[in-house]
């Protein structure tokens, strides 16, 4: 059976979120925000459509780094060790020193499964590893 390809614009990735029931704002003509429920907490999702070949997938915030150096350190050390064993997804720090959780794609031979793989994995990830890091944010 052929998968069905996307053709890389901003109109299908949006065409995608519409048909898949999610509830999206339009932040700008290339990114989107979601919100993904799970278990007691909500996520902030950005989807970003980068024209170049890309399409990004992530939870921002995460969880806020400690402003405690040795907190932020084993917080680090945690989300290095956890990103040898994540599939599809990475933990990154932003320039605000947020906690990232994203998936990126290349959008060249997208479909609407690999969409939603990488919206179902970032799912995943962030509610398996929020308590553990969540509790090395706070300490």
């Amino acid at each position: 059976m052929e998968r069905e390809r996307l053709p890389p614009t901003t109109e299908t990735i949006e065409s995608f979120l519409q048909d898949a029931g999610w509830r999206f704002v339009r932040l700008t003509p290339d990114t989107w925000r979601l919100r993904y429920r799970g278990g007691d907490r909500t996520f902030p999702i950005l989807v970003r459509f980068d024209p170049s070949g890309w399409m990004t997938v992530a939870i921002v915030p995460y969880v806020q780094s400690p402003e405690d150096v040795a907190a932020a350190a084993a917080l680090y050390e945690r989300l290095l060790e956890l990103n040898h064993v994540l599939f599809m997804a990475k933990f990154s720090i932003d320039d605000d020193l947020d906690v990232v959780l994203s998936v990126e794609y290349p959008t060249k031979e997208l479909d609407r499964s690999e969409l939603r793989d990488a919206l179902d994995a970032l799912a995943y990830y962030a509610d398996l590893h929020y308590d553990e890091l969540r509790s090395l944010a706070t300490p």
